[in-house]
This record gives C-alpha cells, sequence and structure tokens, in this order.
C-alpha cells in the first residue's frame, strides 16, 4: 500500500497551513492542599458519608462517631488548637477519675 501524507489543513483567510497547539508540560504534581483546606474535604467527606444514620444498624453509629471524630481532629490540627498530650491526658482523668483529678488539681494548686 502507498500511504500519502496526510495532507495539513489550511486557513482559508491566511492561506497558511493550520498548525495544531500542543499543551505545555504540565506540572509533575498538584500543590498539597492546605490543612484548613483538608479539614474542609474531610468535613465534606463525613457530611457525605454519615450525614444521615440508620438507626437500626450499630456499625453505622459507630462509623459515624469515628468519622466525626477525626474530621474534628483534622480541623483543629488545621486551626492549630488541638489539645497537647497534657491536656488529652488531664481531660481523660478528669472525665474518668474524678476523685484523683481532684486531688491533682489541688496539688498543681488549680482552683478547680
Amino acid at each position: 500500500m502507498n500511504q500519502q501524507p496526510t495532507p495539513h489543513a489550511w486557513d482559508a483567510d491566511d492561506n497558511k497551513p493550520v498548525i495544531p497547539k500542543i499543551p505545555g508540560p504540565r506540572a509533575p504534581h498538584a500543590a498539597e492542599p492546605s490543612e484548613l483546606a483538608a479539614a474542609i474535604l474531610v468535613g465534606r467527606h463525613v457530611l457525605d458519608h454519615y450525614g444521615t444514620v440508620d438507626s437500626g444498624n450499630i456499625f453505622d453509629y459507630t462509623q459515624a462517631h469515628g468519622g466525626l471524630a477525626e474530621a474534628l481532629r483534622v480541623l483543629l490540627r488545621a486551626l492549630d488548637a488541638e489539645p497537647d498530650e497534657d491536656e488529652k491526658a488531664r481531660r481523660f482523668v478528669d472525665r474518668h477519675f474524678p476523685e484523683v483529678a481532684a486531688f491533682l488539681a489541688s496539688e498543681r494548686g488549680d482552683n478547680a
């Protein structure tokens, strides 16, 4: 078979060949989203997936609770408001061991 080269398209107004535009090189990696943008994406994802929970399915509640807790952690981290490890431990003791919490507060000199 004899293949003829494909003729170029011609611009009727200028009587010149039309050269196809070739897109420029793409960036190798998309920019990382900010922590706040990531928190917004996680929040939207959680609302989409766990916004309504089937009241008859305990697994749905468990999944929704985990998703909401993680979304709040991401949001607090993005806002630089995440509690430090000492604060987390203090809150845990306050919730589960009020007598110990009262003793520790008196040792620290807190008016709790």
